[in-house]
């Protein structure tokens, strides 16, 4: 098991997608970020080398999973989103959906890891926890709660972190080069 204890990359917290230093690109993929103007592998779409270089240059990023529970039964406990990366608290479920389907991609082919179980030391999270669309999640779960055979209750909130697996980084070598 290895452990994320950096504040990812320059030591800020970049809340809302407000990045200091900002890439450039001829693409917009509506994920509130720029994308850099690095050629795209065949195997890779231009958000996905997107995430790969901020991850080099960052080391780690924010990253939620939003999951349903029952209260007094340990044994009801199930995903309802993952993996969730916000740019702005009204990053909508389009964006998130897309955006999670890049990151999921980006794990299957063993480029970056998703551990929701090893949030950032001393990263507030704001941007996840005030979003729209946890609120709209929390809502959502609280309306189903209110039926007599509600299978869950709770909205949970889980806190992670994504960084590069040695082959991600070797791939972003690769593309810098």
């Amino acid at each position: 098991m290895h452990q994320h204890n950096e504040s990812y990359g320059c030591g800020e917290y970049h809340q809302g997608g407000d990045h200091t230093e900002h890439h450039h690109h001829d693409e917009h993929c509506g994920c509130g970020h720029t994308h850099a103007p690095i050629p795209t592998p065949e195997c890779l779409t231009a958000i996905q080398v997107d995430f790969l270089l901020e991850l080099r240059q960052r080391k780690i990023l924010p990253v939620a999973c939003f999951s349903v529970a029952k209260t007094g039964d340990d044994t009801r406990h199930a995903t309802a989103m993952e993996p969730v990366y916000l740019g702005t608290t009204s990053d909508t479920m389009e964006q998130v959906k897309q955006i999670g389907k890049e990151l999921s991609l980006l794990e299957e082919m063993d480029l970056i890891t998703l551990d929701y179980d090893i949030p950032l030391k001393n990263y507030p999270y704001e941007e996840y926890k005030s979003s729209e669309l946890f609120a709209y999640f929390v809502e959502t779960v609280k309306e189903a709660a209110k039926q007599p055979d509600a299978t869950f209750d709770t909205p949970i909130l889980e806190l992670g972190s994504m960084m590069l697996t040695e082959t991600g980084k070797e791939m972003v070598d690769k593309l810098i080069q």
